[in-house]
């Protein structure tokens, strides 16, 4: 009876923690925004996997789908190709067919897919699926042999002590819960082959393995964990299978039906078995920026998610006493890090922590929950309160995430000292400036634009209202925005000179002056296209200080700014806003220069 009590500790946590969730998808997604949030759940990444649903179900138009800039590319042929995999598609089908159900029934919301019942419905998928995950997690550390008090405090801080809360909970529309999900019951099925039990698990696994490789390729690499979850039985292991030929020969065969679900879409796309939907994107194999991924201030996982940290720290630990485990866990940390660190724009655009690492955290944390298991309890009180003020400082920094304190895309060591622990009124909207990684360009990039005005002498692309002013940075004339100026500097090329068909970067610099405090917050740099009928086809704005300015003296402003490629007709336009006239500033010595990524 008692230690029946004590291993019903740890389920009750994961469902807690799925409650959590569940309450924090509620108070923080659906609530917000009037009681509009729900909206966001589908957006950005989402949009392509959840693009699959409508083309497929609702639109009938798989491969002649409308052109949207965050998922849809164009195929040589003319048709239209997601350029994303199907996997998490797949995973939200279910939930989808729930919500368009209750939609079909309700005349008075959208049909094409995105009214609140399908919404919501993807967003109850995705506690399902945290749920799974946990369960799954929970019983391979079980029989592990971890102790189910530990086990409970080890869930407790991979779901609110890493950006997992995030991706379950206020966007469940992107692929990392379902790939949670998949991996930690994909590692529970190896670990009961190891264990002597049922082949069946074999099929189990090679389909959880063929859904991961479709939710996301490069996760296939959890194949190399197979060895630190099955510890000291993975020979054993690896002799059941090639002692069982045909088990082994049906689980490849299935794994191989599942992936070939992608193939198949691209052929109904594209008319191809063959396709890369990320022709503009790709991996630079000799300059892994490892340091940035780990330690980076821009999400880095080690500062963002200290808890991985002492995860790591103990994996080498795990060494005095289970070399293979140890030796096979650094090698994975080693692998997923260097792949990661690979990607052309390392940090993955904007999000809350270093979403990409969490698939990888259900095996991640199992070294460290079996160091912890052979810890002292005095140790073991130690690591509990380290557990204890990670999950304090990952929820601290989620919501000032959601309180816009942090920079969703650009922070830095300047803006992570300004807003460290800091909730009030003057840490909030106070971020600004727009600094991305240049577009991928394996061959380089050629500068097509470079020009520097002064202010006092004419330019070419520039244009503006400069006025004579004491205060000029350099020479007599600066432009000043205040009650009057609204629009009163800008920059503006067009496909005569710029090319099309190929990612365009904006560096972009200049002096800026503020007589008071924050007299310049309101003011925005604004990046758009505008197509030949003057019809706006990308937008992108952001406040101009990077960080509050000092009043009284010129600071240099810097901006770097991909831009995706134009087409014939375009025109390229930078300016900056004096949204409501509310800002006041002088501007002067303005640079600016454009590249174009060379064909790969």
């Amino acid at each position: 009876m008692i230690a029946n009590r004590s291993r019903s500790v740890s389920l009750f946590v994961v469902y807690a923690l799925v409650c959590v969730t569940a309450m924090v998808t509620v108070k923080g997604l659906w609530q917000t925004n009037n009681g509009n949030g729900w909206t966001e759940t589908i957006r950005s990444d989402a949009m392509g996997y959840y693009g699959y649903l409508q083309a497929i179900f609702i639109r009938h138009d798989l491969g002649h789908e409308p052109f949207i800039n965050e998922y849809t590319q164009y195929a040589a042929n003319g048709r239209t190709l997601n350029k994303y995999f199907c996997g998490t598609g797949i995973m939200m089908a279910p939930w989808f067919a729930i919500g368009h159900a209750l939609a079909v029934n309700d005349p008075g919301v959208p049909q094409d897919g995105t009214s609140v019942y399908e919404q919501k419905a993807i967003a109850i998928g995705a506690w399902v699926y945290l749920l799974m995950g946990l369960l799954a997690l929970r019983a391979l550390l079980l029989g592990s042999g971890v102790r189910d008090g530990l086990v409970a405090w080890v869930l407790a801080g991979l779901a609110l002590g890493t950006p997992l809360i995030q991706y379950a909970a206020i966007q469940p529309g992107w692929s990392h819960v379902y790939s949670f999900c998949l991996v930690s019951v994909f590692l529970l099925m190896v670990h009961r082959i190891a264990i002597g039990g049922s082949l069946r698990n074999v099929l189990a696994a090679a389909a959880l393995l063929g859904l991961i490789i479709l939710v996301r390729p490069v996760n296939a690499v959890v194949i190399l964990a197979v060895p630190i979850v099955a510890g000291p039985n993975t020979r054993t292991l690896l002799t059941r299978l090639f002692a069982n030929p045909r088990w082994l020969a049906g689980s490849i065969f299935l794994s191989m039906v599942i992936v070939a679900f992608q193939p198949v879409l691209w052929f109904a796309q594209t008319g191809n078995f063959l396709e890369w939907g990320y022709t503009s994107e790709g991996f630079y194999w000799t300059r892994p920026e490892v340091l940035k991924v780990l330690f980076g201030f821009r999400r880095g996982l080690f500062l963002w998610t200290p808890l991985m940290l002492f995860v790591v720290i103990c994996t080498v630990l795990l060494w005095r006493t289970d070399r293979q485990r140890s030796a096979w866990a650094l090698a994975y940390w080693a692998v997923i890090t260097y792949i990661i660190s690979c990607w052309w724009i390392w940090y993955y655009g904007g999000g809350f922590g270093s979403r990409v690492y969490i698939e990888h955290f259900p095996l991640l944390v199992l070294p460290f929950a079996l160091v912890l298991q052979q810890w002292s309890k005095r140790l073991v009180s130690a690591a509990r309160v380290l557990i204890f003020l990670c999950i304090g400082l990952n929820l601290a920094q989620l919501w000032q995430y959601h309180n816009d304190i942090l920079h969703q895309v650009c922070m830095d060591r300047r803006m992570y000292q300004f807003t460290f622990l800091r909730f009030d009124a003057d840490h909030t909207n106070k971020l600004g400036g727009n600094y991305q990684e240049a577009p991928y360009h394996p061959k380089g990039m050629r500068p097509i634009i470079t020009e520097s005005w002064d202010l006092d002498h004419p330019p070419r692309y520039w244009s503006g209202k400069p006025s004579d002013h004491p205060r000029a940075f350099s020479l007599n004339k600066v432009v000043a925005f205040n009650a009057q100026e609204e629009f009163a500097l800008a920059f503006k090329a067009g496909t005569d000179t710029l090319p099309t068909g190929t990612w365009l970067f904006l560096e972009i610099g200049l002096q800026r002056f503020e007589a008071t405090k924050e007299a310049s917050l309101p003011i925005l740099g604004v990046t758009a296209v505008l197509n030949a009928e003057g019809k706006e086809v990308f937008y992108s704005s952001f406040p101009i200080n990077a960080l509050p300015g000092t009043p009284g003296v010129w600071e240099q402003l810097e901006y770097r700014i991909p831009v995706p490629p134009l087409q014939k007709g375009d025109e390229l336009n930078f300016h900056f806003w004096n949204r409501d006239r509310k800002g006041t500033a002088l501007i002067d010595d303005v640079f600016m220069r454009v590249s174009a990524v060379n064909p790969f």
